[in-house]
């Protein structure tokens, strides 16, 4: 009898002993950090549209750049898509897989549009009352995929996004998340200045459902507008979608540091992806516009002519110019669109026909143009030459010294 006890006992301890260690490696894994990556529309949603591109397409090359990015640099992070190709899901379907995977983070992709192809930049949403009729049009248009699925009004408790009735339900809504979302929101979009160089559009709020269904932190993402031919350029080109996902990524770096320090957990060490200023100038994409350009008289050249210097400066001294914006194709230069500067210029480089204005020897002088057009060309920066040959404004500095 005594030995069957013994027997007894041992079994329970072996069955202890495995339950543990099958437990432990559980349990690691459920505290790891888990971001929900949403790549907006796909299937036989295409989202906004041009003639070239569909939104769907540039949503989820972004979100796979910003999912490989964080896979190899966090590896106490869990990355979850809601889609790796192109496939459709309904809104609901997208916030279940964010709560079954209990997410610490929630961020959608989507690509904005507009009937007027001037408007521009970067905005970055979370989960309110819309404001402004902007911020309603663009959860308006997000949510309207909600009308490709047959008896939707019963499917989202009498949700139509058509109604400007049924966002009121957002005006008196509490969500416990709404700090965190906005303070994101205001991280991501200072990277998609400082980092990717794009025009700030702000954080905003609206009322959208996939995140109102989402039990965490949750931001939806306008990366651009495929309206405007500059930014459609850029957001399907992959320098584009590669610069956007890391400003999301740098955002991200951010916001884990600050969780995990309000969470109590040893802080990562992660790095936020840097660009140099040489990189910028190589790499940036120039030919992004903001607003139509503008300007009263451009001298047009197929091949850039001598640099005419001035203040008697020899020809190896460098001359400063300030880039406005770039374009494949040829701009009138009797076209309204040039109303309001003087002295603007043309060279080509790569195909690319680039607009300039100004043309000194003396930096600041050159800045101050900057500074003066920057409301119309937020884009705009310093280019120099030497002769013909173009150089960054940094290594001209470094010839002034």
């Amino acid at each position: 009898m005594e030995i069957l006890k013994k027997h007894f006992l041992i079994c329970q301890y072996f069955i202890l002993f495995i339950g543990l260690f099958i437990l432990f490696p559980l349990q690691a894994q459920e505290a790891r950090f888990t971001v929900v990556l949403d790549a907006g529309h796909g299937g036989h949603d295409p989202g906004a549209m041009s003639a070239n591109s569909r939104e769907k397409d540039i949503n989820l090359a972004i979100v796979l750049d910003l999912g490989a990015i964080i896979e190899q640099k966090f590896k106490d992070v869990k990355v979850v898509y809601t889609r790796k190709t192109d496939r459709y899901l309904t809104l609901q379907e997208r916030a279940d897989i964010v709560n079954e995977h209990h997410a610490d983070l929630f961020i959608c992709i989507h690509t904005n549009a507009s009937t007027s192809s001037a408007a521009y930049g970067a905005e970055t949403f979370t989960l309110g009352l819309a404001k402004t009729r902007a911020n309603l049009d663009v959860a308006m248009r997000e949510n309207s995929v909600i009308l490709l699925e047959q008896d939707y009004r019963t499917k989202y408790k009498g949700f139509d996004p058509k109604s400007v009735d049924s966002y009121i339900m957002f005006e008196f809504m509490q969500d416990k998340y709404i700090d965190k979302s906005v303070e994101f929101s205001s991280i991501i979009q200072k990277q998609f200045v400082s980092y990717c160089k794009r025009s700030d559009r702000g954080v905003r709020q609206a009322g959208f459902w996939v995140l109102h269904r989402s039990a965490c932190p949750s931001v939806l993402v306008e990366v651009g507008f495929i309206s405007n031919p500059a930014e459609e350029r850029y957001l399907t080109s992959d320098q584009g979608q590669k610069e956007m996902a890391t400003g999301v990524f740098n955002a991200f770096v951010d916001y884990k540091r600050s969780h995990d320090k309000k969470s109590g957990r040893q802080s990562s060490s992660v790095s936020k992806i840097e660009q140099t200023v040489e990189e910028h100038h190589r790499n940036a994409p120039e030919e992004t516009i903001q607003q139509k350009p503008y300007g009263d008289t451009v001298t047009k050249r197929n091949k850039l002519e001598t640099v005419i210097l001035t203040h008697g400066k020899s020809s190896r001294t460098p001359v400063f110019k300030v880039q406005l914006f770039a374009s494949p194709k040829k701009v009138n230069p009797k076209s309204p669109e040039f109303k309001g500067l003087t002295n603007a210029d043309c060279y080509v480089e790569a195909g690319l026909n680039k607009y300039t204005i100004g043309e000194d020897s003396d930096y600041t002088r050159i800045d101050k143009i900057r500074r003066e057009v920057a409301h119309k060309f937020p884009k705009a920066f310093i280019i120099a030459f030497i002769g013909e040959k173009k150089i960054t404004a940094r290594e001209a500095l470094k010839l002034t010294k």
